[in-house]
């Protein structure tokens, strides 16, 4: 690690109210690149030693560095290590065996630690840091410190002995060359032998965070695990205890950890990696009331569950603007997770009815929310069209929510007033109508891409609605086409989003007339 004197690493934090004279002081600086795996394992490490509470040892965490002390080692070091064997058991759940059926211990499917024989039908974990005997070893050998002609590839930090970089302590590592699509973002060989104590501890118990989210599908058969990215040790830190303190997440659960109310035993029912962040954010948003912190950006890790861990990873970059929405919605008492993604569901007609396709309802639960969540309006409305011979169908409550979100998503960056999205509603219920018998015009309209293709599609809407008979009049309001026409003429420049607009409530005025007229 890079050489520091205490009295400038204390004044280069602004570190007060502590008197840092103890018998061992110890100065720990990220890695050279801020990290999203090794800022999470820190800040992990960090909240492990808050838990110490002994009279004389001093814990801080700094944007960038963690700084500890202690007089009596023995005692820190005793401490310690029942605060992580405290730790380990957030990596087991309970399970059933599939032979007996009697209930035991499982490793949690997604970590990558490698798994020992059972003692005594508990689960043993095969690194060292886990094994009791060693572990006080380890730790006198850290507070030793002894420098070396070494260099850490993960700190910078020089050092005597080595440990071997892997999955299980950096997952970004991989020991087939051909799969080392991770492996080169950092240039990282598939196996390292130039791995400091400290690096290899923080990356190990990283595995036993309980303030991550963790989802595991088993349809895909593999697990999202996300990880905070944040500049700021101190911010990663607040954010992570205030979703600790909300009580939303379980480390027990053995497919996902995020509740669907606070310190409950129930499990939230996710789809998919963009369904569980979005459910997350709503119920940080709705159960933290006020925070200074949001996470927008995420570091995903797509684990495997099979023997074969080719493991990818992804960024998720959340605009803030959709976040302020989705704060606002849920001020409102409008839970977008909960009462509109939830209650979408996508309807086929057979012998017996209309029944709900689940893969297609998924897929497109999943894609609402990605869609969503990156600002993508143009898919977003995609997803409520009619396809492969069937519809997607709105629960009242999801109808009325959509509704708001589209206003706050869409209506006012477009600066039109929200009565104007009656006019809107109007005209796609005469699409709907229109298309009762054939879709055509449907698709029409969402292939146009020119505000000349547009005028068109209009144009036979007008001729279509003008065929029309008395009765069917009744049903629709004519005008809106007039009013339509006028509002774009004024928007000329945004034409697209209200295709947009328009293909949403056609779709789903169409879903609500083939659903009555299929007699269900």
């Amino acid at each position: 690690m890079p050489t520091i004197t205490l009295d400038s690493f204390i004044k280069q934090n602004n570190i007060e109210n502590k008197s840092y004279k103890k018998s061992k002081i110890f100065i720990f600086k990220v890695p050279i690149y801020h990290d999203v795996w090794m800022d999470n394992a820190l800040e992990n490490f960090y909240r492990i030693l808050k838990k110490i509470d002994n009279d004389d040892f001093n814990v801080t965490l700094t944007r960038d560095n963690l700084i500890f002390e202690f007089d009596d080692f023995e005692r820190f070091k005793n401490t310690l290590i029942q605060q992580i064997k405290h730790k380990y058991r957030n990596m087991i759940v309970m399970g059933e065996d599939k032979k007996t059926g009697a209930t035991k211990e499982i490793k949690k499917d997604f970590i990558l630690l490698q798994e020992g024989k059972k003692e005594g039908g508990t689960v043993k974990l095969k690194e060292e840091i886990f094994d009791w005997n060693k572990l006080p070893k380890i730790l006198d050998e850290l507070k030793e410190g002894k420098k070396g002609d070494k260099i850490c590839i993960m700190c910078g930090g020089r050092y005597k002995k080595s440990y071997t970089l892997k999955q299980a302590i950096y997952p970004f590592v991989t020991k087939n060359k051909s799969l080392s699509g991770i492996r080169t973002i950092k240039s990282l060989p598939e196996y390292h032998k130039n791995l400091c104590l400290m690096c290899y501890l923080l990356g190990v118990l990283e595995w036993t965070d309980e303030g991550v989210i963790y989802y595991t599908s088993l349809k895909e058969n593999k697990t999202f695990l996300f990880l905070p990215i944040f500049e700021s040790l101190t911010e990663l830190n607040k954010f992570k205890e205030e979703t600790l303190h909300a009580g939303i997440l379980n480390i027990s659960g053995r497919y996902s950890n995020l509740l669907k109310k606070p310190n409950s035993n129930e499990f939230e029912e996710t789809f998919g990696e963009y369904t569980t962040l979005l459910a997350f954010y709503e119920k940080f948003i709705f159960n933290v009331k006020i925070s200074e912190i949001l996470c927008n950006n995420w570091g995903v890790l797509h684990i495997p569950l099979g023997k074969v861990k080719n493991i990818k990873f992804e960024t998720i970059n959340v605009d803030k603007g959709i976040l302020e929405v989705i704060s606002k919605l849920i001020e409102d008492s409008y839970l977008i997770y909960t009462d509109m993604i939830k209650g979408i569901y996508f309807k086929k007609k057979t012998n017996k009815g209309f029944i709900t396709n689940w893969d297609i309802t998924t897929e497109i639960k999943e894609n609402l929310a990605k869609s969503l969540l990156m600002d993508d309006f143009r898919t977003f409305s995609k997803q409520l069209m009619p396809r492969k011979g069937g519809f997607v169908i709105l629960s009242s409550d999801a109808y009325e929510i959509l509704d708001e979100l589209i206003y706050l998503w869409r209506l006012v960056n477009m600066g039109i007033p929200k009565e104007k999205l009656d006019t809107i509603k109007s005209v796609g219920n005469i699409i709907a109508k229109i298309s009762l018998g054939n879709s055509s015009l449907l698709y029409k309209l969402d292939k146009v891409r020119t505000i000349e293709e547009f005028w068109s599609v209009l144009r036979e809407i007008s001729r279509k609605m003008a065929g029309m008979e008395k009765e069917e009049l009744r049903e629709i309001k004519p005008t809106a086409i007039d009013e339509l026409v006028v509002m774009v003429k004024e928007h000329e420049k945004i034409w697209k989003e209200i295709r947009d607009l328009l293909i949403i409530y056609s779709s789903m005025y169409l879903a609500i007339k083939k659903l009555r007229k299929g007699g269900d």
